[in-house]
């Protein structure tokens, strides 16, 4: 993920901006256990003075947004990466006896960097 731009690990990784927090989360599914862990893309994008706003009205949102936690501002733009492919929810499932792995993290990667980047770079750019 570094590698298309992204800074980060884990969970959370932030397409670099110098006016915007443009984030992409990924969101284990509840129903995950040891035998599999589903999981999805969420992406966000808020500028840093509407984040900023946001923050003065309830500190509690803390210094960053978290593109797991949806947000009713009509600032931050929120979206699932299946959305952004123009379809539904997306989904991936990683078994933890490495059934296809393989192909698991290209579709993933696939998926980040045809579907996912151009759109963050997009609401990135409609917030300049």
């Amino acid at each position: 993920m570094r590698a298309m731009g992204l800074r980060g690990s884990g969970q959370i990784y932030t397409l670099p901006s110098e006016s915007c927090w443009a984030q992409l989360g990924i969101q284990r599914s509840t129903w995950s256990d040891q035998d599999a862990v589903d999981f999805t893309v969420n992406l966000s994008v808020i500028s840093t003075a509407a984040w900023a706003r946001a923050v003065e009205e309830n500190p509690s949102l803390g210094a960053k947004p978290s593109p797991n936690t949806y947000s009713l501002s009509r600032e931050r733009f929120q979206q699932r990466i299946g959305r952004a492919a123009g379809g539904g929810d997306y989904w991936w499932r990683l078994t933890a006896d490495g059934r296809d792995e393989a192909a698991t993290c290209d579709d993933f990667l696939t998926m980040v960097e045809a579907h996912g980047l151009p759109v963050l770079r997009r609401e990135v750019e409609a917030r300049r």
